[in-house]
């Protein structure tokens, strides 16, 4: 799995992480902290999932509440059980879950782990870049590549070879 997160919603069909209470688009997984009415419309909305940024077991017991088939990745707290997914930060390796990542050099640390998948920030990744990786336009010279080791290879020498 691959999501990106931006402030806003780009004009690319990857799943996106936006701060919002609202899920716009299908594309589009709200991030939330601890606000109860837009933790509520986050969760009544949304189709793919919500991210809920806290530390506090309380508001994810809140959530579960709410919704039980929704998947909930949970940014700040290390728990793992059904629909219930950890967005971990790259450079703290703790096993499988979702690793948010801000440029390549914090990708760098995941090559050859077991993970989930990665959250990768925009203002470190190019978008539009990240989607020819993910829809099998680029490729790598590495003859069994796992995903975090295409988003890191060299896009320009693909490019120029074109």
């Amino acid at each position: 799995m691959i999501f990106l997160y931006s402030e806003r919603i780009l004009d690319v069909d990857l799943v996106q992480v936006v701060p919002t209470c609202e899920a716009y688009d299908h594309r589009v997984i709200p991030l939330v902290s601890e606000d109860l009415r837009c933790l509520y419309t986050a969760i009544r909305k949304a189709s793919q999932g919500v991210v809920l940024k806290t530390r506090s077991r309380l508001w994810l017991s809140l959530a579960r509440e709410i919704r039980l088939d929704l998947p909930i990745y949970i940014w700040g707290l290390s728990i793992r059980r059904r629909n219930i997914i950890p967005i971990y930060h790259a450079v703290e390796y703790r096993g499988r879950g979702i690793y948010y990542a801000r440029n390549k050099s914090e990708l760098e640390v995941l090559v050859g782990k077991a993970i989930d998948g990665v959250l990768l920030d925009v203002r470190g990744f190019d978008p539009l870049l990240v989607e020819q990786v993910v829809k099998g336009g680029m490729e790598c010279e590495c003859e069994r590549c796992d995903i975090v080791e295409r988003l890191l290879c060299n896009a320009y020498k693909e490019i120029e070879i074109l």
